[in-house]
């Protein structure tokens, strides 16, 4: 059986050193010699994630292209009174190696490369004894046998390719999967940096100066500040938050930026409540109220209105989220917390989430989000 010296990783791990002590001469991993494939198989959960799809139509189609082909050339080469014989050998082996592939493609790792291997040696010999019992002159069973011995050890060859690149297809998804994962808790931890500290700071700002000036409003801003330092804290922790958890953060910052602004500050939500335990990144509502407050309303003498809507629609949620106090003659661009939510929005669902900004009828801001519709 061909082998080689298998790339190293967690699904195509090396055995340990004291494994291997003294198995290695001249770069040669001699187990793989014995015993080729790779070491340890993938966990149930492993194969869930990254090797639950099947060969695709494409490949299948080239691989019997190809089969038919071979078949074909060694059948034009085939002595006339054979080439019966050697098309059913050639049925046997094909059909034979189909079943090892469909088997290994589920499996790749070294002991089922081994019982497939064993499996076909054994089918080979047992052709063997029967082509001898039918064929008991020499001259009359050679080809025959010669092709299924070639055509066992070609078998045997391909079943290893098969397991290897099985194998390396995995472990290339379920690094993909780690470096996405990091990159997701990157985005989210640059979203918490991001939201609370210039936030809080002008918010202590304003209630340590109400402190000091004895100011009637000093408690309750103290009292909504703790609220919604109780409620955002947590929602950073998790990689995905239900909409009505996140809901009650924004709900504590609209207050306290109504006790910053008063009257210039009116929100309404509306969001029903089938969809309260949909899911989506933490931070996503956050970041465009802030937005919207921060950029629309604040700088704006008047002040103005903010609307957060929410709803459902052919398996997506959308939500919503508008400001009135903006000059829709100003150019609608990202700053950086909304180019961080595209980056979050896009490691979460890819290019089925989405972020639209434009300029609302009548003045203000209206940004829309879109993502798969997923409950807890």
């Amino acid at each position: 059986m061909a082998s080689c010296q298998l790339p190293r990783g967690r699904a195509l791990l090396a055995a340990p050193a004291s494994t291997l002590q003294g198995m290695s001469w001249l770069g040669i991993d001699w187990s793989q010699v014995l015993y080729p494939g790779p070491r340890h198989p993938f966990s149930p959960d492993d194969m869930a994630r990254a090797g639950s799809d099947a060969p695709s139509p494409t490949a299948v189609v080239v691989a019997v292209v190809n089969v038919l082909m071979l078949a074909l050339v060694v059948l034009m080469f085939s002595p006339a009174g054979q080439v019966g014989r050697h098309a059913a050998a050639l049925a046997v082996l094909a059909g034979l190696g189909a079943a090892c592939i469909h088997w290994l493609w589920w499996r790749p790792w070294r002991r089922a490369l081994m019982q497939a291997s064993l499996t076909v040696m054994a089918m080979m010999i047992m052709s063997a004894l029967l082509v001898r019992e039918i064929y008991p002159v020499r001259s009359d069973r050679l080809g025959l046998a010669v092709l299924m011995a070639g055509g066992g050890a070609a078998l045997t060859v391909v079943l290893w390719f098969i397991v290897v690149y099985r194998a390396q297809q995995i472990e290339s998804r379920l690094r993909e999967q780690a470096e996405r994962s990091k990159a997701i808790e990157m985005a989210r931890r640059l979203a918490t940096a991001q939201i609370e500290p210039h936030f809080l700071f002008n918010t202590l700002a304003g209630l340590q100066h109400w402190v000091q000036t004895k100011d009637d409003r000093a408690a309750p801003m103290l009292a909504a500040l703790t609220g919604y330092l109780r409620a955002t804290l947590p929602l950073f922790n998790r990689p995905r938050l239900a909409l009505g958890d996140e809901l009650s953060a924004v709900q504590q910052y609209l207050q306290v930026m109504q006790l910053r602004m008063g009257e210039r500050l009116s929100w309404q939500i509306d969001v029903p409540e089938t969809l309260r335990a949909a899911l989506l990144p933490p931070g996503i509502l956050l970041t465009l109220v802030e937005n919207a407050v921060v950029h629309g309303l604040e700088p704006s003498i008047a002040g103005g209105g903010v609307r957060l809507v929410a709803k459902a629609a052919g398996g997506r949620l959308q939500i919503e989220v508008a400001n009135t106090g903006r000059d829709p003659e100003v150019p609608v661009t990202d700053g950086v917390g909304l180019a961080n939510l595209r980056q979050r929005l896009q490691l979460a669902h890819g290019a089925l989430a989405s972020l639209h900004l434009q300029a609302a009828p009548g003045g203000g801001c209206l940004a829309r989000v879109e993502l798969p519709l997923e409950t807890a």
